[in-house]
């Protein structure tokens, strides 16, 4: 009996740890809902082969301070891999690629806030635990117009 006890315990905690994960948008869908919502945008700029990034996703995004933290912002992913997905924001249809750049994304992970104008708030590149990012996105929310 208290094997099963323990066995329904640890995958109720998984269960919890899995709901509710980022809802990671294409770059021109977060900045709509960014402008229509007028809430900052958090693009997170990853790819696949990158270590750091699946150690973000899997500790610091998983993390329940940081999941209701991201809540208050539009969440737009960029992945850098071979295919040639292509957004329209605006005049410009760019790559994936090209919008990192644009973003002043040089490396991967790279997180970058932008006002739900468009404007540029702030950057960070490199993975972060919980405890780093908070601070981060708390600082971004508080320059958010």
């Amino acid at each position: 009996m208290r094997t099963q006890l323990l066995l329904l315990l640890t995958l109720a905690s998984l269960n919890v740890q899995a709901q509710d994960p980022p809802e990671w948008r294409a770059l021109p869908d977060a900045l709509a809902l960014a402008a229509a919502s007028d809430v900052p945008a958090l693009v997170y700029v990853q790819a696949p082969w990158c270590g750091p990034c699946r150690q973000l996703e899997r500790e610091t995004f998983a993390d329940p301070a940081v999941r209701a933290r991201l809540a208050r912002f539009a969440l737009a992913r960029l992945t850098l891999d071979d295919r040639d997905r292509h957004h329209r924001v605006g005049p410009y249809r760019l790559s994936e690629a090209a919008w990192s750049r644009r973003l002043g994304a040089e490396a991967t992970p790279t997180l970058v806030v932008l006002t739900s104008g468009g404007a540029v708030l702030g950057r960070h590149t490199g993975a972060l635990p919980p405890a780093g990012l908070l601070p981060f996105l708390d600082a971004a929310l508080a320059a958010a117009p």
